[in-house]
Formats: structure tokens, C-alpha cells, sequence
């Protein structure tokens, strides 16, 4: 995991020398959060939006999720949260049975490329990522995406809509971002939700691509440019946040967004991260009760079938709702804030 921990942060230097913008935006959300959010409002309004909405998706990378994403999926239903599902076609064959058990309920899933990303070392007893998209050659992208569409219509006998890029968050430079939405294209999609929570405080919760959508995975209240995820919360190796850290965010994202007119909650995890953790859903429900929850098909039908289709100018590349009160989650919020927690291994 040293080899991990080291090319992460050797890919935040890259990132940061080539993309300038996303530092000037950290800084920004960094110190003046508050004007970044207000603005990031006035552009949710702009496109649309008349309330604020929650999209609860999930990666599911590796056969530990199948064991338990069941289990998870029906607990979110009995909250009223229905999420969305990006699986690796290979693990998508592997959990057939049970992926075509949670389509039967409703859930809908996102095209997540073909070839598993993550490989078991034995040694280390966990996975480890591989498969990047920013390390291959554009033929075998092309070839990951067009497997996977072919593999989701297989199992589930029907189009996708939607993609996600495996480790999306290595592959954000204009060129990779403009490659990858010509090949959706091409392949009849309607959306992607690739992008980092930059985008969304840059252009908006949701863009429009030459008829393509780009739905921009949600940031941290503390911190709006970074992933609120579960890896760095609840898995990754050395990790400085714990599961009470996520609640708290959680709590600080629902009396942010309780407040706007217009907003978009897009929420990504992966199941084996969070199954046996119960600040997780206390979080979730959480949400649920300040937005309106629904999936990435739903909400784009709601904001394009008013006939006030949100207009956006295509980015340039280069460059009623419940407030929240005493809950579960409030306590543990409260609890986690006035006694130490503990890092887990």
C-alpha cells in the first residue's frame, strides 16, 4: 500500500502543476467557502434545479462487494434511497445472480469498464488498485468501455445509460475527459459521472457536453474540492479521518445544503467500505431527509422533461426540503466532537 499511498500524492503534484485552476479552487473553498457554495448555488438555479437532490451511487470493484451488497442495497431501500451501481463487467458476471436482484428493485447501472481493477496480493491480504486509465493505451480504453457495454447488456437486457471511469480521479486532463465523452457518444449514453468535485464547483452539478451529460461527484463541506468517498474515511492504509470524521462531514453537507434554493448531492462509496458501519447510514439518512433522493435516469428526466432543460455553455476543457434535527446521527456527530477517536488499522 506504500506504492499506492506514494502515487497518490505523486499524482496530486501532477494534477497541481498541470491544472492550476484546481488549486486556485482548493485554496478558494480552503478559505472562503462560503462564497464558493453561494456560487456554486446561483449556477444549480441557473441550470435548473428546484430543490436539492441526493444520488447515492456505488463502486463495486471487487468480489468482497457482491458478499455484502445485498445486505447494504435493502437497508438504503427501507431509508428511501435507491442507489446506482458501477460494477466491472468480469465482477458483474461473477454476482450476476445477485446484481440482477438488486435491477429487479429498481437500481440502474452505470457502465465501469469491462476488466476488474483491482488485484488480491496475498501477502498484503487486501486488493490493491491497477488498471488505470491514464496508463493505458487509448485502443485498450476503448476496448474496457465497449466490453462493458456489451457485458451490461447481457446481464441486464438493456442500454446503458451512464459511466464511470475506473480510478476516474488519474484521469481529469482535458484531453482524456474529451476522449472519453466522444466515445460515450458514440456508444448512444446519456451521461457520465467522471469528474472531480471541481467541476461541479466550476461549471455546475450538471453540464452539457454536445448532448452528453457530465454529473460531477460531490466534495466535502470542509474541504469542497475532494471526494467525499469512503475509502479515505473508512479503508485507506494510514488514513488520518475516521468513520465519526464522516458523519460529521456528512452533518456540515446537510446544513450546508439544507440552505440552498438548488443543489446536487452526487455521493459515491463502495459497499464492503461501509456495510457493518452504522455512521454510514445514519449519515445517508441523514441526507435523505434534507434533499430529495433519486437516481442518475430520474434526475435527468426531472430536470430535462420540464421543457427548461438546463443550458450551459460547454465547459472549455482547458482550462421543499427538512432541515435536519436532533437525529441518531446528531449524537454521534456531538460524541465524536468531544472525545478522541481512534484510527482504525
Amino acid at each position: 500500500m506504500e506504492n499506492q499511498t506514494i502515487r497518490a500524492l505523486l499524482s496530486k503534484i501532477n494534477r497541481a502543476w498541470s491544472n492550476p485552476v484546481q488549486v486556485a479552487y482548493g485554496q478558494w473553498g480552503r478559505w472562503f467557502p462560503a462564497s464558493l457554495f453561494a456560487r456554486y448555488q446561483d449556477m444549480a438555479v441557473a441550470a435548473g434545479l428546484d430543490r436539492v437532490y441526493f444520488i447515492l451511487s456505488f463502486d463495486c470493484d471487487t468480489p468482497e462487494d457482491v458478499e455484502v451488497v445485498w445486505s447494504v442495497h435493502s437497508r438504503l431501500l427501507d431509508m428511501g434511497i435507491c442507489p446506482d451501481y458501477a460494477v466491472p463487467g468480469e465482477l458483474l458476471l461473477s454476482g450476476e445472480k445477485t446484481y440482477r436482484r438488486i435491477r429487479e428493485t429498481g437500481a440502474r447501472f452505470l457502465n465501469h469498464g469491462y476488466y476488474m481493477h483491482a488485484w488480491f496480493d496475498p501477502d498484503a491480504g487486501e486488493f490493491r488498485s491497477c488498471f488505470f486509465y491514464d496508463q493505458l493505451p487509448l485502443t485498450k480504453i476503448q476496448e474496457d468501455v465497449r466490453r462493458g457495454d456489451a457485458c451490461l447488456r447481457e446481464v441486464m437486457g438493456e442500454h446503458p445509460e451512464g459511466f464511470r471511469a475506473p480510478h476516474f480521479g488519474t484521469f481529469q486532463k482535458p484531453h482524456q475527459i474529451r476522449f472519453l465523452h466522444d466515445l460515450l457518444r458514440e456508444l448512444g449514453y446519456r451521461f457520465s459521472s467522471s469528474t472531480m468535485p471541481q467541476t461541479a464547483l466550476q461549471r455546475g452539478p450538471v453540464i452539457r457536453v454536445d448532448g452528453l451529460w457530465e454529473i460531477p461527484v460531490s466534495g466535502m463541506a470542509s474541504a469542497p474540492t475532494s471526494i467525499f468517498d469512503t475509502w479515505g474515511f473508512f479503508r485507506a492504509p494510514n488514513r488520518q479521518r475516521t468513520p465519526l470524521d464522516y458523519g460529521v462531514e456528512g452533518h456540515h453537507l446537510a446544513e450546508r445544503y439544507a440552505g440552498f434554493t438548488g443543489g446536487l448531492l452526487n455521493i459515491y462509496g463502495d459497499p464492503c467500505h461501509i456495510h457493518d458501519a452504522p455512521i454510514f447510514f445514519a449519515t445517508m439518512d441523514q441526507l435523505a431527509k434534507m434533499a430529495t433522493p433519486i437516481t442518475f435516469q430520474h434526475f435527468l428526466d426531472r430536470i430535462t422533461g420540464t421543457n427548461q432543460e438546463p443550458h450551459l455553455d460547454p465547459p472549455d476543457w482547458n482550462e421543499p426540503r427538512i432541515v435536519p434535527g436532533s437525529t441518531r446521527l446528531d449524537q454521534m456527530v456531538d460524541s465524536a466532537r468531544i472525545r478522541p477517536t481512534k484510527t482504525n488499522r
